[in-house]
């Protein structure tokens, strides 16, 4: 039992009286001292604004309790919030409140009601003191571990359609164990469609502004999901320079914090990531806590690091584009000028002077290329000689590339049209459609999927219609040449991360982070049949082009191939080491591809499930595969794009260009082009190695 009560009552004329020990009412006023008939106050631990701190006990579990002691509008609509966010949340980093939580508590002879939350006490400190009492900066493998837990916990937050809006160091505690916890969500918003809309009108939303942390739009009242992103790299600048964010000056024409050099220890590949969380501009932020952790498994502290530069090198592609040109065109006019001096002489000392001549322009250009790849060499990777060899199959990707589409939002899925004339891309919100031939953006579907993540793409075969899913749950049915919205399907429990065309186009299936695959009849829309059996999300999708069979990729680490007619398991399979992100089917139908979480994609032969290859190059995650109409090859893509040839299960060749890793492959019919997609904003288009 509590050795002291304290009473809540404000007009109690001796609230901390010892006396009231183990008393169930204060013998100065009366009130109830055992609150709820279970919570008793035994230490004051702070005060400010409308409110007071206290520790109570719980039936000797300890806890806090926030007390609300004025009845002022909006600090009652914000209590009420952050008891209803805390309520909803469970995580380790998130204060649990249960379900009885919050209440309202009247002292004895007053109609006046306090409002009360009791939640989980943390214990530690926040990580200002925490950093105040360290006495230096952070190191950048704290720093990317501190991250990832941040980010997990956002997911949550973000999942349940809120955001924070007020991430700061002195909000987030740090226990003994290490385990970071975001606390005060007293300003938490939630993202309904009222919301937008008031910030798509242009109305200001009552906010809070913590200089140096809060995003430009969150000070003009208008925050977004975006805007916990730009708080959280700004609380990682003080973490890791020891100075507040105010202490570094804006680049005037960019916006962007000069910080870096107040902390040496940090790698630009750490830097970039708390660079990309601080874009002054919220589309340019990672658009989801995912993207997040995705960018932080692409840095290898132990090795070489995965550079994530904020612009895409396409000047510099450019120029070695206009250089190849030029030199070509001067080339040529040099033969033009030496044509004169050939016409007098006869046939034998012609063709001697022509051999000549193609001799000192062969060794010239030798020269000219050995030259050119030390300079490559030397400059890039720090070798001085370097293999000529070597550096050859290192020279850029530029020969392959044919068009680049910049600003095209944060690309999370693509998708070609079967008739080769339509591209489609998706990212937050927003679908785009774009003519193949000449690039041009024909249509943009906006405010998609109740403004959220579109994270999945696919075309009926006769091209005819788009069905997209999101972090929404649904599935939606346009008409690809109109852009009109046909049927919105409420499909799933959870985000809808893949889907895919029957070959017949009258059956859609759809997967989910609710562990099930739907099939859905595409003329009415209505469900077909559920399949059941995955332990977690499924992430990918792919049927055969006979329609009797289903595979799909999870969380789980497993693959399973379904048999359509009967809605069973026909084959489970095994052995990755990590999630399972992108399935495809061989064209024949005899093979099945999956791509990992490991790093690896693995062929299986689809009647007995053995593994037939594995193929291994990629450094980090592979997000997405698809295998060439002509059965030729297989691309998949991660950091870089890998082309690989199905005969000899080798690598034909790696092309690079994205600044950020590819999220999304598709192949023309020809199997002559294909077309990749990345969060860094761009879509290009690459001629077939």
């Amino acid at each position: 039992m509590a050795s002291v009560s304290y009473c809540l009552n404000p007009k109690c004329p001796n609230p901390s009286d010892p006396a009231n020990s183990g008393k169930s009412a204060c013998i100065h006023c009366g009130s109830e001292l055992l609150l709820q008939g279970r919570y008793r106050l035994v230490a004051p631990l702070g005060s400010g604004g409308f409110g007071r701190t206290f520790e109570v006990d719980d039936n000797g579990a300890r806890k806090v309790i926030k007390v609300l002691l004025k009845e002022h509008p909006k600090a009652v609509e914000l209590f009420k919030q952050e008891a209803d966010v805390l309520v909803r949340l469970r995580h380790p980093g998130i204060p649990k409140v249960d379900r009885d939580g919050y209440f309202t508590f009247t002292p004895a002879h007053s109609t006046e009601s306090f409002h009360c939350l009791v939640m989980e006490k943390i214990a530690g400190a926040n990580l200002q003191d925490w950093l105040k009492h360290r006495g230096r900066p952070i190191s950048q493998e704290q720093a990317v571990n501190w991250l990832k837990q941040l980010s997990e916990i956002l997911d949550q937050v973000h999942r349940l359609n809120y955001f924070h809006r007020d991430i700061k160091p002195h909000n987030i505690m740090c226990k003994p164990n290490g385990q970071l916890v975001l606390i005060d969500f007293g300003t938490a918003r939630e993202v309904s469609a009222t919301y937008f809309a008031k910030v798509g009108q242009g109305q200001n939303v009552t906010g809070i502004v913590s200089p140096g942390y809060t995003p430009p739009e969150q000070t003009n009242g208008k925050a977004v999901p975006q805007s916990d992103f730009f708080a959280l790299g700004r609380t990682f600048v003080y973490l890791l320079t020891g100075k507040p964010p105010t202490a570094f000056p804006e680049n005037p024409r960019t916006g962007r914090l000069m910080w870096r050099k107040g902390a040496p220890q940090v790698s630009d590949a750490v830097a970039n990531v708390i660079d990309y969380l601080m874009a002054p501009f919220p589309g340019n932020r990672p658009q989801s806590p995912q993207m997040v952790l995705q960018c932080l498994e692409e840095i290898n502290l132990d090795g070489a690091e995965t550079q994530l530069p904020t612009q895409l090198p396409t000047t510099g592609q450019t120029k070695i584009r206009g250089t190849s040109e030029a030199s070509g065109s001067k080339k040529q006019s040099s033969i033009n000028r030496l044509r004169p001096l050939n016409s007098g002489l006869n046939k034998t000392e012609k063709d001697v002077f022509d051999w000549k001549k193609k001799l000192l322009a062969g060794t010239a250009v030798l020269m000219l290329g050995i030259g050119a790849s030390q300079i490559y060499g030397s400059l890039r990777y720090g070798v001085f000689p370097a293999n000529p060899v070597w550096l050859l199959s290192t020279l850029p990707s530029t020969q392959f590339l044919q068009r680049s589409l910049d600003n095209v939002g944060s690309v999370n899925a693509i998708a070609l049209s079967p008739d080769g004339q339509t591209l489609v891309s998706a990212s937050f919100g927003t679908i785009r459609i774009w003519n193949v031939r000449t690039g041009r953006l024909v249509r943009t579907l906006n405010s998609v999927h109740s403004k959220k993540s579109v994270k999945t793409l696919a075309v009926s075969p006769d091209s005819s219609m788009l069905v997209s899913g999101g972090d929404d749950n649904n599935v939606i049915m346009w008409d690809l040449k109109t852009g009109r919205r046909v049927r919105t399907i409420p499909a799933h429990k959870a985000a809808v991360n893949a889907i895919a065309f029957s070959r017949d186009g009258q059956t859609l299936a759809s997967g989910s982070d609710d562990k099930t695959i739907r099939l859905w009849n595409v003329r009415t829309g209505s469900r077909l049949r559920t399949l059941s059996g995955h332990a977690g999300g499924v992430n990918a999708i792919a049927l055969s082009r006979d329609g009797k069979t289903l595979a799909s990729g999870s969380q789980d680490k497993t693959m399973r191939l379904w048999n359509l007619d009967t809605g069973e398991v026909r084959r489970i399979i095994t052995g990755h080491e990590g999630p399972v992100n992108a399935v495809a089917f061989s064209p024949n139908g005899q093979i099945v591809a999956s791509a990992s979480t490991d790093n690896t994609i693995r062929l299986s032969n689809v009647q007995d499930g053995k593994r037939t290859r594995t193929f291994k190059g990629h450094s980090s995650w592979v997000r997405t595969i698809a295998f060439s109409p002509d059965s030729r090859t297989l691309i998949s893509g991660g950091g870089d794009i890998i082309v690989w040839d199905l005969k000899t299960g080798k690598e034909r060749s790696t092309l690079s260009g994205h600044s950020q890793f590819v999220s999304s492959v598709a192949i023309a019919r020809d199997s002559k082009t294909f077309v990749s997609g990345s969060p860094d904003r761009t879509i290009k288009i690459w001629r077939m190695p």
